[in-house]
């Protein structure tokens, strides 16, 4: 009697002890892949972050300005610029939106100073960004992410004269 006690106890602990064993197995696979989706999902995001953020801004800030006059496509030694217009206490400014190697620079200034495409603060990362009139009043915005794919922002203004041409 005593050895079948002893047997039925046994069993009991290998049946619980192997039962443990595959939960802890299953509860470590269901993690594993947890783990997994999160980093692909992470790094889609931090991939497209840049360049969604930055056509986002650029064209927040044009919508901003979107009165006859105050935007206007312009060349910084080269690159295309966008040249927005504000009024402040009587006094005229000019704010540049341009690409400059890997970052969004904007610069304001009051209107007439002397500018370069250096004297601009850093604002975004987003290296490949580039800004193009298609005309009729479009503009399009575009940006790479890091791995390769563009992303284009179509923008149209609202105001009656579309973007002017100063150079």
């Amino acid at each position: 009697m005593r050895r079948r006690r002893f047997q039925s106890h046994t069993v009991d602990l290998l049946f619980t002890l192997s039962l443990f064993c595959v939960f802890a197995v299953c509860a470590f696979l269901v993690i594993t892949m947890g783990v997994r989706v999160y980093r692909s999902t992470a790094q889609y995001l931090e991939d497209t972050y840049s360049a969604r953020t930055a056509l986002s801004y650029v064209a927040e800030k044009i919508r901003q300005h979107d009165a006859e006059g105050q935007v206007a496509l312009t060349q910084l030694e080269g690159r295309n610029a966008i040249l927005l217009t504000d009024e402040i206490e009587g006094s005229l400014y000019e704010t540049y939106l341009y690409p400059d190697g890997e970052y969004i620079c904007e610069l304001v200034v009051r209107q007439g100073t002397e500018v370069s495409p250096s004297m601009g603060q850093q604002v975004l990362r987003a290296d490949g960004f580039s800004i193009e009139d298609l005309g009729d009043g479009f503009l399009k915005l575009s940006a790479p992410d890091s791995k390769g794919k563009t992303y284009t922002f179509l923008l149209h203004l609202r105001n009656t004269g579309g973007f002017s041409g100063k150079e």
